[in-house]
């Protein structure tokens, strides 16, 4: 923004500076601060180069909290490939060997020896987890869970990342804004600093008036102090959130200009199924609601193992089992060597082995517990979808709110440009001053950094809800 007027000579200015500095106790320092030419480094700088707030969120893969969310969810998706892989087919080698050493047989007709034999069998085994409650299937469940977790939380990594860009870069944009309104309100400020001076030195003005004056000056200069430090603030923030040093740069992007609210029942509906407390919620219960079964299932199967073998009557042969309990089913084939069976006829031999609780206080007591623990995880996941929705309508409120502030700081900056003009067309009569003008020109500034911040403030309302309902779509 520039002045109407001619800015006063430099050198007083200092000097003035210098001294109201001194009777602040903040010595040479701050009037150097203070000063309408600031220093610059004596080292050789870069030329400021532009972020825009799209090329900063490009690079929030960088950000570590993401990077730990994306290394979580490929180990649970190989996690997930590994239970997958062993729920099928799985086929091993088998074998078993033996050695009976000589012995001898002394009958009426004399004295029988038998010489050692080695025997054994070799085969192959598959088996399969053929029944739904197989622990094939419990693995896979566990780890689909696990991934939908890992995805969860990854998404809202990214989303707080997302919020924390957002947060940081909207802050430098209106602390720039901040550091040029400062430095025009000092400008300002000195000049009327002058004419007070010059006035009482013509016994123009009292020495109230000049002090009032120098008041002014003080305070603006705290002003640029505290908008230089905000802009340094959010600098260091977002240099931290990506990861690179932002020291030369200028943060060109502005907030929205306009904004729609969503469905709020499209937002508390997502809300309620796909955040990260909600899903942890649900898997929770998911595995007390499994416990159960088990032990339910334990209650009422019998735990039975039926087998069928064909081939030789000791050993070998083609031979198939299931386990009711377990869920698992296997089959089988075995060739005999040696002495095991080796030229025996074959034959079927089955077997059917079980056992069935009749009376067990014990296991009754794991079924109690375990109910207790799926009506516990049912209140948590209750509970945890009605922080959830609470969430989502607070910050929805909040959002509505922001948003309808936005139309009084639109207003205000139309009724700061009327003044303006008002302000220009006094000047072009010869009824006003070029320091009304000025004011009117840094009153335009203050409202429309005061927009600023208000679309700034709506933008982040926005993103906070978004969060809220599980992230962006």
């Amino acid at each position: 923004m520039t002045s109407s007027s001619s800015p006063p000579a430099r050198a007083p200015s200092s000097r003035l500076l210098l001294t109201l500095a001194l009777t602040l106790g903040v010595g040479g320092a701050q009037a150097q601060t203070a000063s309408p030419t600031p220093s610059t480094p004596t080292s050789t700088t870069a030329a400021p180069s532009t972020l825009t707030l799209e090329g900063a969120l490009a690079r929030l893969a960088q950000a570590p909290s993401v990077t730990q969310a994306q290394l979580s969810v490929q180990v649970a998706q190989q996690n997930l490939g590994a239970a997958r892989s062993a729920l099928g087919l799985s086929v091993s080698v088998t074998g078993t060997t033996g050695y009976t050493g000589p012995s001898t047989t002394t009958t009426d007709e004399g004295t029988t020896s038998t010489a050692g034999s080695l025997g054994g069998s070799v085969g192959v085994q598959a088996s399969l987890g053929l029944l739904p409650w197989s622990s094939g299937q419990g693995s896979l469940r566990i780890a689909q869970r696990s991934l939908t977790l890992a995805q969860a939380n990854l998404q809202a990594a990214q989303a707080s990342a997302r919020l924390n860009v957002y947060v940081q870069y909207l802050a430098a944009v209106v602390a720039q804004r901040d550091v040029t309104l400062a430095q025009n309100t000092l400008t300002l400020r000195q000049r009327q600093l002058q004419i007070a001076q010059t006035q009482r030195a013509q016994n123009n003005a009292t020495q109230e008036s000049v002090l009032t004056a120098q008041a002014n000056v003080q305070l603006a200069q705290a002003a640029l102090l505290e908008a230089r430090s905000d802009l340094e603030v959010a600098r260091l923030n977002l240099a931290a959130v990506l990861g690179q040093s932002l020291t030369t740069v200028t943060f060109s992007t502005q907030p929205a200009s306009s904004f729609t609210l969503p469905d709020l029942n499209a937002l508390v509906t997502r809300a309620r199924t796909t955040t990260v407390d909600v899903i942890e919620a649900q898997n929770t219960l998911a595995a007390a609601q499994e416990t159960l079964e088990e032990q339910q299932r334990d209650q009422r199967l019998p735990d039975l193992t039926a087998s069928l073998r064909y081939g030789p009557a000791s050993s070998g042969g083609v031979s198939a089992s299931v386990d009711v309990k377990e869920g698992n089913a296997g089959v089988g084939y075995s060739v005999p060597f040696g002495g095991s069976g080796s030229g025996a006829s074959n034959r079927v031999v089955a077997s059917v082995t079980g056992s069935y609780v009749v009376y067990s206080p014990a296991l009754r007591a794991q079924i109690s517990a375990a109910q207790a623990n799926v009506t516990q995880a049912q209140l948590t996941l209750s509970v945890a979808q009605q922080n959830a929705e609470l969430n989502v309508r607070t910050l929805y409120s909040t959002a509505q709110t922001n948003l309808t502030a936005l139309g009084s700081s639109a207003t205000q900056v139309e009724v700061a440009q009327a003044t303006l003009s008002a302000a220009r067309a006094r000047l072009a009569a010869g009824t006003g001053t070029a320091d009304a003008v000025t004011s009117a020109q840094i009153a335009l500034a203050q409202a429309q950094r005061n927009l600023v911040q208000a679309r700034a403030t709506a933008q982040l309302a926005l993103i906070r809800l978004q969060n809220a309902a599980g992230g962006p779509q």
